[in-house]
């Protein structure tokens, strides 16, 4: 009789184990559920508006779409095209930082394309940088995506002070005092930036970065 509650007692407390676990595993798979739900509506928000004719976003039912999702959304003139905000994208990656879906959220935050153009002044490419993949090293400097975000800094860079260095400048860099500060203030957040990445991955895009500041001071 004793060995029969015995064993009873071991099944109950067995499923009373299983239960607990199943409890967290549900408690902790609800966070990833709604962050994967937000950050897919987003994505899905931008390939829709992807898919508007510049013609006819002022007809229906694209009209409607636009004005229904208007605090999520946000107007390129220049390139007369709508873009989800990447604040959007940024904050979602905050709301769920501790959750590895967050680092994805951020990588789309950095490769969201931005409204207006730059024109070719030298700080405002600096500047998005910063906004961009320098804002996604900054939140994940060990993330999964920051070899590449190292790769397009890079890329930028070279870009820029082959430009400084050529006959045919097509950049145009600071001129007044006030925009050297803000030159050097743009260097500077960017340094500050890729010195907490490991070394290895980001030595090269220091070097290309003091190229830069070297080509208009």
């Amino acid at each position: 009789m004793r060995s029969n509650k015995s064993f009873l007692v071991t099944i109950i407390l067995g499923a009373a184990s299983i239960l607990a676990l199943t409890g967290i595993g549900t408690a902790q798979s609800a966070p990833s559920a709604a962050a994967a739900k937000e950050f897919k509506r987003l994505v899905n928000l931008q390939t829709a508006l992807g898919k508007i004719p510049m013609t006819r976003q002022d007809k229906e039912p694209h009209r409607s779409f636009l004005k229904r999702n208007d605090k999520d959304i946000v107007y390129s003139d220049p390139a007369g095209e709508w873009y989800v905000r990447s604040s959007r994208f940024w904050g979602l990656a905050a709301k769920y930082r501790k959750l590895p879906i967050a680092d994805k959220i951020a990588w789309t935050a950095a490769e969201n394309q931005l409204p207006g153009e730059c024109e070719g002044y030298v700080i405002c490419y600096l500047s998005v940088l910063r906004m961009t993949y320098g804002e996604y090293l900054t939140r994940f400097p060990r993330g999964a995506y920051r070899k590449r975000a190292i790769q397009e800094m890079i890329v930028s860079f070279t870009r820029i002070a082959d430009d400084a260095a050529s006959s045919k400048r097509n950049y145009d860099g600071p001129t007044e005092s006030g925009d050297k500060a803000e030159f050097l203030e743009a260097i500077r957040a960017l340094r500050n930036i890729l010195t907490k990445v490991p070394k290895p991955e980001a030595a090269r895009a220091l070097s290309k970065l003091k190229q830069v500041e070297s080509s208009y001071k």
